[in-house]
């Protein structure tokens, strides 16, 4: 069933349409829901299909199915946040003024340290990148909530900048600042771990 197919079998209320929907994008709907809080996340999901339903024959395809649900799954969690009072602003966390960044280049914008290359060709290779993915998640976990959502949500669960920004109640530049250090904080994790299988 190509896209244009199932959302014509969702605004018809087709009850195959909606479970090959849901079992196409529940698991991303969950997952952003899962980035924004672990304890809402399925009741918030929940919830977004039953706002699908009443809306989706507002939808005009101006993205793509999939990023429309997730949008709507996180919106969804956000409301379950407010009426419970575990409300937080993203736009006033995380408000650090470090740079990671500034610790891997000199004053001339070049590496500090040369980056070392990465492989997974051999059976101890392969060992060494579950490790390394054990080390990436506990990283993912332990970032900010700001940092870890710009993060997942625009690396893992492919929302655009837009969507999130909106989504998240920030301007566009504090996304970007927080998009940018929990990369550079991944960035240096991974080359750590390279040079001594450590986290």
């Amino acid at each position: 069933m190509n896209e244009q197919m199932l959302i014509e079998g969702l605004k018809a209320g087709s009850d195959a349409a909606y479970r090959f929907a849901m079992h196409q994008y529940g698991g991303a709907m969950l997952a952003a829901a899962r980035q924004i809080n672990q304890n809402f996340a399925e009741d918030a999901v929940q919830e977004a299909w039953q706002a699908v339903c009443k809306s989706i024959h507002l939808f005009e395809g101006r993205s793509s199915l999939k990023t429309w649900l997730i949008t709507i799954a996180m919106r969804s969690t956000y409301s379950m946040l407010r009426k419970n009072k575990h409300w937080a602003n993203i736009e006033s966390i995380d408000q650090t003024h470090d740079d990671p960044y500034s610790k891997l280049f000199d004053d001339r914008g070049h590496w500090k340290d040369d980056a070392h290359s990465w492989n997974n060709d051999s059976p101890d290779k392969l060992l060494e990148a579950h490790a390394m993915k054990d080390c990436m998640n506990k990283l993912i976990r332990s970032l900010p909530d700001g940092q870890r959502l710009a993060l997942t949500l625009t690396d893992f669960q492919s929302a655009t900048p837009e969507v999130i920004c909106e989504t998240l109640n920030i301007p566009n530049n504090h996304y970007r600042v927080l998009l940018h250090r929990a990369r550079s904080r991944l960035y240096q994790m991974l080359n750590h771990f390279e040079q001594t299988g450590d986290c």
